[in-house]
Order: structure tokens, then sequence, then C-alpha cells
């Protein structure tokens, strides 16, 4: 009898761990501070209101690259001329004969880099661009760009949403080098299938004030040229990693004090960071977003979610995303041929669909700018 009590105790103390083990997704790990910890993720856990799906899944079957290509077809494919020496990470001698699934093997501050992103990266600049649509837009004038070279290696990549949608502009880290091909273009891609419209932006890095002023110059490109390029002018987003995310918050933090006084336009709605490598919020922060892998070891996880609360105490909204077995640098963030995603990115557009207050308007309700050429734009 004793046996029996002893073994039933058991399996009702099992079930009942069992039971309390089953996290729900998009658990909030109190109230207060607004931690997610995203143990599991898939599509259906992520509320999209717009038209698209945030997740690309048919793959086209006449891909214009493979992964055997090297970074020197990328760059000689001409219909990347005007951005070819700014697109991929390096373009030294010893490098042009990296194939394409070995990126990893010349980024070594990033993981997750996967071939499938890459490609199909790749394939939506050549798609359009043979479909004689434009993806890349200086942000300077030649005549800007004569009298400093060094404006040179910026511009923006287009990926195009949804007609007179909201715009956001996507800045990928990379330090030592240009990370666009990992923490830029793949993002774009899939902010732009839910929908938005999606720029990438070259900057000028090394130097935190010219990379805020092309950043500057950027958001107020866009707004100029919002009827041209068929983008809605108002709230909008602005997304970074690492270096890119430092960049941002130097502008929405200073752009009413010293070299930047006065430059900017307007200031975006929200902000999303991916690992940010400092973080210290101020009254002038926007709702921001903050994803950092769990095996992180270059950003100070605690500080950056301690950040995230005292911005929500300011009556900032903000999240903190915590998301496991992912280190510095992973970009997208999963693989897109794996049966399970950590989709972020589809948290952040949802969170920044909230504090816009855009799941209330129908997207149809900005029907300015008809125009079908790209000329007369204004710099």
């Amino acid at each position: 009898m004793k046996f029996k009590l002893h073994y039933l105790a058991i399996l009702f103390g099992s079930v009942l761990i069992a039971s309390q083990s089953v996290i729900p997704v998009s658990a909030d790990i109190g109230d207060s501070d607004n931690y997610y910890n995203v143990l599991l993720d898939d599509e259906s856990a992520v509320r999209f209101r717009r038209s698209k799906s945030a997740s690309v899944e048919k793959k086209s079957t006449e891909l214009h690259f493979n992964a055997k290509n090297t970074i020197e077809d990328v760059l000689n494919y001409p219909g990347f001329k005007p951005f070819a020496k700014i697109l991929m990470p390096n373009t030294k001698q010893s490098d042009l004969a990296v194939h394409l699934d070995e990126l990893q093997n010349i980024m070594s501050i990033h993981h997750n880099i996967t071939t499938d992103n890459t490609l199909e990266s790749l394939d939506y600049l050549a798609s359009r661009i043979e479909n004689k649509e434009r993806v890349f837009y200086p942000i300077y004038s030649k005549e800007d760009i004569k009298a400093d070279p060094t404006l040179e290696d910026t511009g923006l990549y287009f990926f195009r949403g949804d007609e007179n949608a909201p715009f956001a502009i996507i800045l990928p880290g990379g330090y030592s080098y240009r990370s666009t091909i990992h923490e830029g273009l793949p993002i774009a891609l899939r902010v732009s299938n839910a929908g938005f419209n999606a720029f990438v932006l070259s900057y000028r890095s090394g130097n935190l004030i010219k990379g805020s002023k092309d950043l500057i110059t950027a958001i107020n490109f866009v707004i100029n040229n919002a009827d041209k390029l068929k983008v809605r002018k108002d709230k909008y987003s602005l997304w970074g990693a690492a270096v890119g995310a430092q960049l941002i918050i130097n502008v929405t933090q200073n752009s009413e004090k010293g070299e930047l006084k006065g430059l900017l336009q307007e200031k975006p709605v929200a902000n999303i960071f991916s690992y940010p490598l400092s973080y210290y919020p101020s009254e002038n922060d926007v709702p921001t977003v903050i994803v950092v892998g769990d095996q992180d070891r270059i950003v100070n996880k605690t500080i950056l979610k301690s950040s995230i609360n005292n911005l929500n105490k300011m009556g900032i909204e903000s999240k903190f995303i915590l998301i496991p077995r992912l280190q510095h640098g992973f970009g997208v963030g999963f693989d897109p041929n794996s049966s399970v995603s950590i989709n972020w990115i589809g948290r952040a557009t949802s969170f920044w669909e909230d504090v816009a207050g855009l799941s209330e308007e129908s997207s149809d309700s900005n029907e300015e700018g008809k125009e079908g050429e790209d000329d007369g734009l204004i710099m």
C-alpha cells in the first residue's frame, strides 16, 4: 500500500511539473518590467495585421545566384554596379574567391549567417532590377560626393512594401566590416513582406557624428521624397544592430543639441535595437524594443534590461526580448528552413504597429503620391 501511495505521489508530481512547465508563447515574466523570454515561437504566435506575411516562405526556383557563386561574382553582376563596392562584407582581393555559403568565415563577429538568407536578399535586388525597378538611392548629391568622396559609401537600399505604407530604415552593424548582407537586407526583406517599406542604410563607419549625420540625411531624404517613393511620411521606425543601434540612439537622444541640432525633420515613433553595445535611456527616447541572444558575451544584458525598465518607468512603452541559444550578431536569428522560427522581427513589427496606432488605421488611408518615376528626387 505504501508503495502504491508513493508511486501515485510521484506520478501526480510529474503531471503537475509537466503542466507548469508549458510556458505560453509571449509569456510576460512580470508585467512591471515587460521582460520577454522567447522560449518557443512560431508564426501563429505573432499578430500580423497587414496584408503580407513577415516570414519569407516561398523560394524562387530561378535564383540569380547559388551557394557556390563567389563574392567576385556578386560584385560583377551588372545590375549591382552602382552599389557593388558597399554591398558585401569585404571587397579585398583575398576575399573575392569566397563562396556565398562561406561568408561566416570572413564575418568573424557575426553568427547564424545562412546561405538561404544571403541568396534571398541578393535575388530580391537582382529580380527588381531586371523588372526595371530602382533598388538603390544615393542620399547625397553628386556635388556633395565630389566635395567629400567618403560620402560615396552611403546610400539606401529599398525593399518595397505596400504603397503609401510607413517606412523603416535599417542600420546594420559590423564595426570592422560591412554586415549589410547579414544584418540589413534579410531583415528588410521580412519587414517589407509584412507590408512596410524598408530601407537599408549604408553609412560612414568609424565616426559617431558622421554616421549620425548620414542617418539624419537618409531620414530627411525619404520624408522629402515620400510622394515619389510612394511611402508614408510619418510614423516611421528605425532598426539598428550593434554599431547601427548606437547611431540611432545618438540621433534620437541628441537631435536637438550640438552638431545635430535642427537637422532632423521628424523623430521616429519606434526604435528597434538588436544587441546594442550600450544604452542608457533619456526622456528624449521613443518607444523601444531591445532584442538580444542569451548567449551574447559582448553586450551587458543586465544593463539593457534595466534600461528598458527605466524607459517604462518614464512612461515610454518599451520591450526587452531575450532569445535562447543565440550569440552576438545573429541577424535574422533563425534558419528559414527550420520548422520552428524565433520570429523577433514579427514581434518588433507588431510593437511598431501598436505604439504608432497603425493597427487602428486602414492601410489604404494614405492615398498620396501617384507619380511613377523616381526622377526629380530632393537631396
